[in-house]
């Protein structure tokens, strides 16, 4: 059966990273808590790395463990992001276009779910103009929680009238996207090899299929 929905995350999956969020990472957290970045830098880099996919601001506050310095950094780390990307541009993944329109002319809803606000999440549409070929967008602050939590998935469902969820596919480079994929009752769930997490991550976190990009995604279908 063709599925209705496919929903993608955004950074590694669709768009490059290319080290983006670490670097943005690393500024806001040098500039927030620059007493404790010297001793504790290798250690939140590393959290942040395992936790690629996950809502930016959960990942601060449990890193942080208070809500207000969470949101100075999340803030930072944001600002750093948005300042690289307009810097040094950003661009899709080989072969994301292209997916796109494969799934508009077979009439599949097209979900993108991600860790950044949404003001953040706009700037990167605008950037690379995709407000025209998107069905939904989903944040963290919008649907409640954030990735391992399928709550952007049920909200996209929900927005878009998908009454099966099992008739839906869900990719993304983490094994937080796995897991919220999982989660959802999603009847794929696929890793993509473009981003943060390895294969082994990806399949250990209980992926379908792993692929190597978002390009190979229609020899699913």
């Amino acid at each position: 059966m063709k599925p209705e929905l496919v929903a993608f995350d955004v950074a590694g999956t669709t768009l490059n990273d290319d080290g983006v969020v670490i670097h943005a990472f690393k500024v806001a957290f040098e500039s927030t808590q620059p007493d404790l970045w010297p001793t504790k830098g290798q250690e939140w880099t590393q959290y942040a790395l395992d936790t690629m996919g996950q809502s930016k601001i959960a990942v601060f506050t449990e890193l942080l463990g208070d809500e207000e310095q969470a949101r100075i950094a999340n803030v930072a780390f944001e600002e750093a992001y948005v300042t690289h990307v307009a810097e040094v541009g950003i661009s899709p993944i080989p072969g994301t276009n292209e997916t796109f329109v494969f799934l508009k002319n077979a009439g599949i809803k097209i979900a993108l779910t991600t860790g950044f606000s949404r003001s953040t999440l706009d700037f990167l549409i605008d950037h690379v103009g995709w407000h025209e070929v998107l069905d939904v967008t989903v944040t963290p602050e919008e649907a409640g929680r954030g990735r391992p939590h399928p709550d952007m998935l049920n909200f996209a469902a929900t927005k878009l009238g998908i009454a099966d969820k099992s008739n839906s596919i869900v990719i993304g480079d983490t094994a937080s996207d796995i897991q919220a994929g999982l989660s959802f009752g999603a009847n794929q769930v696929v890793g993509v090899l473009s981003g943060a997490h390895s294969r082994e991550i990806l399949q250990f976190a209980g992926a379908t299929s792993v692929i190597n990009s978002v390009a190979d995604l229609s020899s699913l279908l």
